[in-house]
């Protein structure tokens, strides 16, 4: 094996542990942002307000609604309108 190739590894598998940990990070501020939405009350007024978007609206609309005001990724928005 050549060093350019052992090297070309090397850099891949950083890289991939890098991503993991960056996942890893994503998926805790995404725990602690939902308990503090639950703590401050916010989470309880985005179901409410899904809740009336849905009355007059379809269940698409309603999620791009959400997603476009709070930020939410799509399955949170979609898990908003589900609970």
């Amino acid at each position: 094996m050549q060093w350019s190739e052992i090297s070309s590894i090397l850099i891949m598998l950083l890289l991939l542990g890098w991503s993991i940990s960056l996942m890893s990070q994503n998926s805790a501020l995404k725990k602690e942002n939902l308990r503090l939405l639950k703590k401050t009350g916010e989470y309880d007024d985005m179901k409410n307000e899904a809740k009336e978007i849905l009355k007059s609206s379809t269940e698409v609309k309603t999620v791009k609604s959400l997603r476009e005001k709070y930020g939410l990724s799509l399955i949170d928005a979609k898990k908003l309108l589900t609970l």
